[in-house]
C-alpha cells in the first residue's frame, strides 16, 4: 500500500488456515501396528518397505473430525497440526485386524507406504476406520532481525540501481534507500499485530493504516508506502515475492521514497509461520 497526503492505493491479500475445535478421542489401539505391518511389507513384489510411522494425538483428533466432515485439510489444521503433507484412508466393512490389514494392502497401499509421511492418527467407529497420515512442517530456522534487515535493504537497493518493470509501469534506476529506525519501529508494530491475529493485512487491529502507523511512530512524512507478506522463509524470498507483485514492486522502485524500515515476526507453530512488514517514506 502506498499513500500520499489525500491519496491511497491497493494492498496484498493472503489466505490463512481457520482453526476448528475438536475433542481428542483415543485411536483404536491396533491401527498403528496394522499400518506399520503393511509399511514393513511394502506394496507388490520387490517393493521397498517404508519405515514405521509414529502415533500422534493431534492426528487422532484430525481423524475424528475427518470422519465427521470428510474435509481432510480443515480437519488437520483444526487439530492444531502443522502439516507439510497429509493423506487419508477410510475403510468400511472389515471388522478384524486381519481383514483391515488385507484391505489396506489391497486398496490403499500406495498411501499407506508413502515414505514422506511419518505420523499417523486414526479413529474407529463400528465397522469403519479413518486413518490420517501426515508429515509435520519442519521447524523454521530462527532468523536474526539485524541480518535479515540488512539483506532486505541490500536487495531493495540492488533493484533500485536497475531499470525494472512492475506490471504495466516502467521504472528507471533511482537513488538508494536509507534504513530508518523510526520506520522500522512502525513496521515492527504492524508485523506483531498481524502475527498476533494471524492475518495478512494493511489495516491494523485498531483500524489504523500505513500512514497512520508511520505518523504514530513520530515520522513527519510527505509520502509513505507499505509492503506486507507472510510465509516467506527469509529476506531473499520476501524481496523476490515483492518484486514479482506489481504493486509491491512499485513501492520498492518508487523514486520519491528515500527511507525504509523492515521487520518480521516468526510464529513457529502457525501456518504461515512468519509475517513481514516494510515501511517506506520520504520526510517532509
Amino acid at each position: 500500500m502506498t499513500a500520499r497526503r489525500g491519496t491511497g492505493a491497493a494492498a496484498l491479500a493472503a489466505v490463512t488456515g481457520a482453526a476448528l475445535l475438536a475433542v481428542t478421542m483415543p485411536a483404536f489401539a491396533d491401527t498403528l501396528s496394522l499400518v506399520n505391518s503393511v509399511r514393513k511389507q511394502g506394496c507388490g513384489r520387490g517393493a521397498a518397505p517404508a519405515p514405521p510411522v509414529r502415533a500422534n494425538k493431534a492426528l487422532d483428533t484430525a481423524a475424528l473430525e475427518f470422519a465427521r466432515t470428510g474435509k481432510l485439510r480443515d480437519s488437520v489444521e483444526g487439530s492444531g497440526y502443522s502439516a507439510a503433507r497429509s493423506s487419508s484412508v477410510r475403510i468400511k466393512g472389515p471388522t478384524t485386524d486381519d481383514d483391515i490389514r488385507r484391505e489396506l494392502s489391497a486398496r490403499s497401499c500406495a498411501d499407506i507406504v508413502d515414505r514422506k509421511v511419518t505420523e499417523l492418527g486414526s479413529y474407529r467407529r463400528g465397522n469403519e476406520t479413518w486413518i490420517v497420515l501426515a508429515a509435520p512442517l519442519p521447524k523454521p530456522p530462527v532468523l536474526e532481525q539485524a541480518k535479515q534487515a540488512a539483506r532486505v535493504l541490500k536487495l531493495v537497493n540492488d533493484a533500485r540501481t536497475r531499470e525494472c518493470r512492475c506490471g504495466n509501469r516502467q521504472f528507471g534506476p533511482t537513488r538508494p534507500l536509507a534504513m530508518s529506525a523510526v520506520l522500522t519501529s512502525a513496521a515492527a508494530a504492524h508485523a506483531r499485530d498481524m502475527a498476533r491475529h494471524g492475518e495478512l493485512t494493511h489495516t491494523d487491529s485498531d483500524g489504523s493504516h500505513p500512514a497512520d502507523r508511520i505518523t504514530r511512530a513520530g515520522y513527519n512524512w510527505k509520502a509513505t508506502g507499505e509492503n506486507v507478506a507472510s510465509g516467506q522463509r527469509d529476506a531473499d524470498a520476501v524481496v523476490a515475492a515483492w518484486l514479482a507483485s506489481p504493486g509491491h514492486c512499485a513501492n520498492i522502485m518508487e523514486p520519491s521514497f528515500t527511507e525504509m524500515g523492515i521487520a518480521f515476526v516468526q510464529v513457529p507453530k502457525a501456518n504461515p509461520n512468519i509475517y513481514w512488514a516494510q515501511s517506506f517514506a520520504a520526510p517532509r
